[in-house]
């Protein structure tokens, strides 16, 4: 079943986060290329393999991206300054399709690595142009191609389906225009708003200037815990900064927290601005105490830094 698609690709350079590279036009015009960066997330896959993920409240619905994850290595000097021997640092690519229909439907439209492989083709030279930069760059427009027309020798991809990303509230509504005034009122009410605006900044700098409240981490707390209870120890590898995903791998962060157990009983000892505690009874037996080093980046709590010990 042949349909239209638009090709995307996420990657980052080798000094910050994770960008939009490649972002199809009507994303790109209406401010949400944002979408791709936080919807696109996982560990490297086998390249007959993709990832389902519908995102739900972007400009055009229904919208679900399949993509695949691969890895590239920088050879860049380790954490303490010193040469890694050529090892460098592995840097994730997110590069697939965004498709306008749900998640349930892209099962039907008959996706092949063919398809991926065209993806490829045309994320490249922008990919390339990323890394020779080093730095920022304009994400560039991709239009529609036509996928999922089975050839005789195509080879369908594996899709994974993952829980469904919901855009935050819209990051372009306005209040209501003012109703007319005279020249004379609507000298007052731009004093009073310059006055209130002014009280609202100072406010601002104040909050900030206090220490962030405890409670402001309980709920991301809580979900953590609920996500290992129920055996998705990668979502929370997910809410880890990516220095730290760079350098621990998923499989070795999951050893360090549930042995040979895939899940485990979790429950929180403390919660603070900067450092949450959680205490571990993994399926392998073992009791664990979890110290971990917060973040609020960007709104969302992330994690920088955690030490296990039993």
């Amino acid at each position: 079943m042949a349909t239209h698609a638009w090709p995307y690709a996420v990657s980052r350079d080798e000094r910050s986060g994770y960008q939009a590279v490649v972002v199809p036009e009507f994303l790109a015009d209406a401010g949400q290329a944002y979408v791709l960066e936080f919807a696109s997330k996982g560990q490297a896959s086998q390249p007959a393999t993709v990832m389902v993920r519908e995102v739900r409240g972007a400009v055009t619905e229904p919208l679900s991206l399949a993509y695949r994850v691969t890895e590239a290595r920088a050879d860049l000097d380790g954490p303490d300054g010193h040469d890694t021997g050529g090892a460098g640092r592995t840097m994730r690519v997110f590069e697939g399709l965004v498709l306008p229909v749900p998640a349930e439907q892209v099962a039907s439209l008959g996706l092949t690595v063919g398809d991926l492989d065209a993806v490829a083709d045309i994320t490249a030279p922008a990919l390339d142009k990323l890394r020779t930069a080093g730095t920022d760059l304009d994400a560039e427009p991709s239009t529609a191609i036509s996928v999922g027309d089975l050839g005789q020798d195509a080879q369908l991809l594996d899709l994974q389906m993952a829980k469904p990303w919901v855009v935050p509230e819209s990051r372009d509504a306005r209040p209501p225009e003012p109703a007319k005034a005279d020249s004379g009122r609507r000298g007052l009410i731009i004093a009073a708003v310059i006055v209130c605006t002014l009280a609202a900044l100072l406010a601002w700098y104040l909050i900030r200037l206090l220490p962030q409240s405890p409670a402001t981490t309980q709920g991301s707390v809580r979900q953590w815990c609920s996500e290992l209870r129920s055996g998705q120890a990668d979502d929370v590898y997910q809410q880890f900064s990516d220095r730290y995903q760079d350098w621990t791998s998923l499989a070795v962060f999951e050893s360090r927290l549930l042995g040979s157990g895939r899940s485990a009983i979790c429950t929180s000892t403390a919660a603070g601005a900067q450092r949450a505690s959680l205490s571990l009874r993994a399926t392998d037996g073992q009791d664990r105490t979890v110290d971990l080093d917060v973040q609020n980046q960007g709104g969302q709590w992330r994690i920088t830094a955690m030490t296990v010990s039993s």
